[in-house]
């Protein structure tokens, strides 16, 4: 074989070889419906990314959006994708997840960063916050979480639900709330007014409380979290003011966590980045977390 064609040869293995590394396989899980897809590096992983999509949505569709998953595993990260939808036991599913990958891949069970879009972020922040409570709670403590616009005072996401119903202006924000409310009533058994301490024990965090309600269970947890309020096109598109966004619980929380002396905890509010899928406007959207500037955040937490 001449030089310059086993040049070539070695160039097409260095590149099947790189791009095998960055391809999704799809895990099945045994007797159920429940799968994820990963992605493992080339070399030792110093670590597991584990990405959660939103409500409405799935893994493939999280991965056009972002670029995250992609400079992860360039720097050794196991990254995954859950897939979660309304049928999902969440935490029991992760907790399945996380021992398989610990087992295969040899990984610590401290290096696991979690991360996603609402009710991604939501997960997350609970998974977090359940684990913290008591050592055998979780198969794993997230060493850092990362959320994406995710409500988190479920009384205040019920009145803002109740709001958009009553407001009767756009037809996506009343099926929302209606589909909200009549979740939130039928897995506390009544309304905020009627169960108060339900919601307070259910929320990621509560306003009403001192101490934050469940929020006091991240005080030492490297939080981030992403939020546009975009207030002109919450006006605009379903007549809500800055009382109905989830910016509000969010700085409320992050304040709270840093009063309570988390360094680690961080609020990023960004200004006309929200685009979805499809390419239409949107602040509550995947594309308002900058990939690169979250790996940073990330990787430093790994240190």
């Amino acid at each position: 074989m001449k030089s310059k064609q086993l040049i070539q040869v070695l160039i097409l293995i260095l590149i099947s070889n790189f791009t095998f590394g960055q391809e999704a396989q799809k895990v099945i899980l045994s007797d159920s419906d429940d799968y994820y897809f990963k992605f493992i590096p080339k070399n030792k992983p110093i670590g597991v990314l584990v990405i959660i999509n939103g409500g409405g949505e799935n893994p493939s569709d999280v991965m056009k959006q972002i670029t995250l998953h992609k400079l992860a595993v360039e720097k050794n990260m196991i990254v995954i994708f859950p897939a979660i939808n309304d049928d999902t036991e969440e935490l029991k599913l992760l907790d399945t997840i996380f021992k398989q990958l610990t087992e295969k891949y040899n990984v610590p069970k401290d290096k696991f960063i979690l991360g996603g879009l609402s009710g991604g972020g939501m997960l997350s922040l609970t998974y977090a916050e359940t684990a913290n409570k008591g050592k055998h709670n979780t198969f794993i403590i997230p060493k850092a979480v990362f959320a994406i616009d995710p409500p988190l005072d479920y009384a205040h996401l019920y009145y803002q639900s109740k709001r958009d119903v009553e407001r009767n202006f756009s037809q996506a924000a009343v099926n929302e709330g209606k589909w909200l409310m009549n979740g939130f009533i039928k897995k506390y058994g009544g309304t905020p007014e009627e169960v108060p301490k339900e919601y307070v024990k259910g929320s990621i965090y509560s306003h009403s409380e001192k101490d934050g309600g469940n929020a006091k269970y991240l005080i030492n947890t490297p939080v981030r979290i992403y939020t546009e309020p975009g207030i002109e096109w919450q006006m605009k598109n379903r007549q809500r003011d800055l009382y109905d966004l989830n910016c509000i619980d969010i700085s409320a929380m992050i304040n709270l966590l840093q009063l309570q002396v988390n360094k680690d905890a961080e609020i990023v509010v960004t200004h006309n980045k929200g685009v979805r899928l499809d390419g239409t406007k949107h602040p509550h959207s995947w594309s308002v977390m900058d990939s690169n500037d979250c790996l940073e955040w990330i990787l430093k937490q790994l240190e």
